[in-house]
């Protein structure tokens, strides 16, 4: 099963942490180790149940900007998803000789229905008219499996961060361009447990640059942006009921389930925020717009 270190590029390094951020670690629980930067891009985590080797090579040809993790049977696939930031899921709907795949499928969209799944395999017609109420984002049938730019696109669909594109809209007209453009960057790393030394080595700049960066174009501190944009994401994760608060925790790096909902009050405080409805995810996606003091530039604009 792979984790999130499979999926960081470059060679390790030991960065410290600033005494701001050592203060906010003990302050939410979060693990600060030894980092190492990413790479100068970011890949989506696909989880896949394909026992046939061709599927297996064509799904891998089709997503050689991603990182894919590879599951065994449907309760492993389950597992993988609950564990792992995944983006999207692809299945062989025959799988598993006895196993019923359409019903699987549903109960895989009933956990997780924020997680797209698409199904590659030889479908008949009850079969496909099945998956479409079974909540099966795309079908790939078995004769356009080869069809390698079919399947990136499928695949590229599938794996859009509509959130992140929720934040940037909500921040247009209180951050600029290259501020949105951070926080952009920052929240597709958030999956892979980004810290703030990894974001501004992502960004090729010092911790200190990216710091007066964050000041100049509006935004909260760099260690502040991320513990917005962990709350966020987590909050999202949580919707699916098939994920639960530690794994969604561990997920983002920090200690206990515990220390995740310490996290969430010390950010937004007041009224105990709803963890699994859209409620407490639109609560934070508000206050972490208006916690950015905003590029005054970006405000005169308007």
């Amino acid at each position: 099963m792979a984790g999130r270190d499979a999926r960081r590029g470059g060679p390790a390094v030991v960065a410290e942490n600033s005494a701001a951020e050592n203060s906010l670690a003990s302050a939410t629980g979060l693990r600060y180790t030894a980092v190492e930067p990413f790479t100068d891009t970011t890949m989506a985590l696909i989880a896949a149940l394909l026992p046939k080797e061709l599927d297996r090579s064509a799904l891998g040809a089709a997503t050689a900007s991603h990182s894919t993790a590879w599951a065994r049977n449907w309760r492993d696939l389950d597992l993988l998803v609950k564990r792992e930031p995944v983006s999207a899921a692809v299945v062989d709907l025959h799988a598993e000789r006895g196993k019923d795949g359409v019903l699987r499928i549903y109960r895989f969209a009933r956990r997780f229905p924020q997680t797209p799944i698409l199904v590659l395999g030889e479908l008949d017609g009850r079969a496909l008219f099945r998956l479409g109420k079974a909540g099966a984002a795309d079908v790939v049938v078995v004769q356009d499996a080869s069809n390698q730019s079919l399947v990136e696109e499928l695949i590229e669909g599938a794996t859009v961060d509509h959130l992140a594109r929720e934040i940037d809209e909500r921040l247009s007209g209180v951050v600029g361009t290259e501020g949105r453009a951070l926080v952009q960057s920052a929240a597709a790393r958030v999956p892979e447990g980004v810290l703030v030394p990894e974001l501004a080595a992502a960004n090729g700049v010092s911790v200190s640059t990216l710091e007066r960066r964050c000041e100049q174009w509006g935004l909260p501190t760099p260690g502040h942006l991320l513990l917005w944009l962990r709350i966020i994401y987590g909050l999202r994760w949580l919707l699916e009921p098939g994920r639960s608060v530690e794994s969604v925790a561990h997920q983002l790096g920090y200690s206990s389930g515990a220390a995740y909902r310490r996290a969430i009050k010390v950010t937004l405080g007041g009224r105990p925020t709803p963890l699994r409805n859209k409620t407490g995810l639109e609560r934070a996606i508000q206050s972490f717009v208006a916690a950015c003091p905003g590029d005054p530039s970006t405000r005169q604009g308007d």
